[in-house]
């Protein structure tokens, strides 16, 4: 069902926070003259009490200034020792205030107390420099001649005191409640958009956990829809996302038995024509039969041969993807094996005319092998040699060093898998193979080219354990 505009507003985080905002700022114009007038409340009430105190210290900036200008005309033709005597009865009287003079040679004399800060000898530049840094500044400074005369003749003193002395000591401050209740906002302000974007990450952080939890059926497991939000809706399409998934699961399994169970029947009903056609052919090859139909008759044994090995393909490959395959790992000797199923091999290779090239270490090669799984990987690369690699005439089978671990290298000199072929099949001999032999843990290097190919098998190294495989040293 669509949303209205009104309701679309209400579910949605942007106009959520942006609600916040606007009511903030609506409270400002509210708050600020209340703060105000609160101050001033408060401000009255305690003067009304008696808890108010206006004293200054030493009295306003005016009557120092007026003082220490008195005191500077008073000692026109004073000696040094006379103005130290009257600058250290000063500080006696201004304890908080710094005091200090210079002569009319520009030297600095008497510090009360003393400040490193201050040039020993003075300049015009470093003179008025120091009038215009004290101007409106704090500490409240003032420079007088001594002597009150317009020259600098007999130098000038000067009084430094902080500006806080200068204020009514005491006395509250007429905005110290604005500050608070400046605060108070901004507060409230933060808390409110800390709440709201706290739920937020909560809610982000649990669908983040729901799309990395992965149940027994290998998908993520749904989560709890919240608010009909933007997240809410995301939390929607998520769940979504998961029954579709989990539907498709289902189908793919679905299929995959349809097909495994397709592939079982098929296989056991072809059977039983192609045995009553074999026997049928062997009958035939004993009956005078001219050239041509002699043949023929090989050429439809090749094809029913082919045809019986591709359903033996099809019922390995059914059982080893279904996982029914069983395999027994024993460290063998991986070189016997392999001499044990060329020798089987060697008439097959004699008849179609190849050089056999073995050349395996009498040292055993150890690897944790099922003895019947890799004799049948082992028969399926001699057999794809002989049907697509026959022209090259050359079969070999050696032990090299590689990717740092002992490896069986079959070769050939034919034209290389991409090559065509009358014999290309759908390719199950070397799907098997490689089921075969990650079963095993073992890996399948495939170098191909129109010179000829290389089968290199070999342990997977991120797996092999050192007891399970006992290797000779390859140069």
């Amino acid at each position: 069902m669509r949303k209205s505009p009104l309701q679309r507003l209400r579910t949605s985080l942007l106009s959520q926070y942006v609600l916040i905002i606007v009511t903030a700022l609506v409270f400002i114009p509210v708050l600020i003259p209340a703060s105000f007038a609160a101050s001033w409340a408060v401000n009255q009430m305690l003067i009304m009490s008696g808890q108010e105190n206006y004293q200054l210290p030493y009295g306003s900036a005016y009557e120092l200034e007026q003082m220490w200008h008195q005191q500077a005309k008073a000692l026109d033709g004073a000696s040094s020792k006379e103005i130290n005597a009257k600058l250290t009865a000063l500080k006696r009287e201004f304890p908080d205030a710094s005091l200090f003079w210079v002569d009319g040679d520009g030297l600095t004399q008497l510090q009360l107390p003393e400040q490193p800060v201050l040039p020993e000898k003075w300049s015009t530049g470093n003179t008025i420099a120091f009038m215009k840094a004290g101007i409106n500044a704090d500490p409240y400074t003032i420079v007088a001649l001594i002597g009150g005369h317009e020259e600098i003749g007999q130098g000038f003193m000067v009084f430094e005191l902080p500006r806080s002395y200068l204020t009514p000591q005491g006395r509250p401050s007429d905005t110290r409640f604005y500050g608070l209740f400046t605060a108070l906002i901004f507060g409230v302000f933060i808390l409110l958009s800390y709440l709201f974007f706290r739920d937020i990450r909560q809610r982000l952080l649990r669908l983040e956990a729901a799309m990395t939890r992965v149940g027994d059926n290998g998908l993520p497991a749904p989560t709890a829809e919240g608010r009909p939000d933007e997240i809410g809706r995301l939390e929607q399409a998520f769940n979504h996302m998961v029954e579709q998934l989990e539907e498709g699961r289902r189908r793919e399994r679905e299929e995959e038995d349809l097909r495994k169970n397709l592939i079982a029947n098929l296989s056991h009903d072809l059977r039983t024509p192609l045995t009553v056609l074999g026997s049928h052919l062997y009958s035939i090859e004993k009956e005078p039969l001219s050239a041509q139909g002699r043949q023929s008759l090989s050429l439809m044994q090749t094809k029913l041969g082919d045809l019986d090995h591709l359903i033996d393909h099809l019922l390995s490959y059914n059982l080893l993807t279904s996982g029914r395959y069983a395999l027994s790992l024993e460290r063998q000797d991986v070189h016997r094996i392999v001499r044990e199923s060329a020798a089987a091999w060697y008439p097959v290779w004699e008849k179609a005319q190849m050089d056999i090239d073995i050349d395996l270490p009498e040292e055993p090669l150890k690897w944790a092998v099922d003895t019947q799984g890799f004799r049948r990987v082992l028969d399926n690369l001699f057999q794809n040699i002989v049907r697509h690699a026959g022209s090259g005439k050359y079969v070999g089978i050696h032990a090299i060093s590689w990717k740092g671990r002992t490896a069986l290298v079959i070769t050939d000199h034919g034209p290389g898998l991409h090559a065509d072929s009358n014999a290309k099949g759908a390719g199950l001999g070397l799907a098997i193979i490689d089921l075969l032999l990650q079963e095993m843990e073992l890996q399948l290097d495939t170098e191909s080219s129109a010179g000829g190919t290389r089968f290199i098998i070999y342990p997977i190294t991120n797996k092999f354990k050192a007891h399970d495989y006992d290797e000779p040293h390859i140069t």
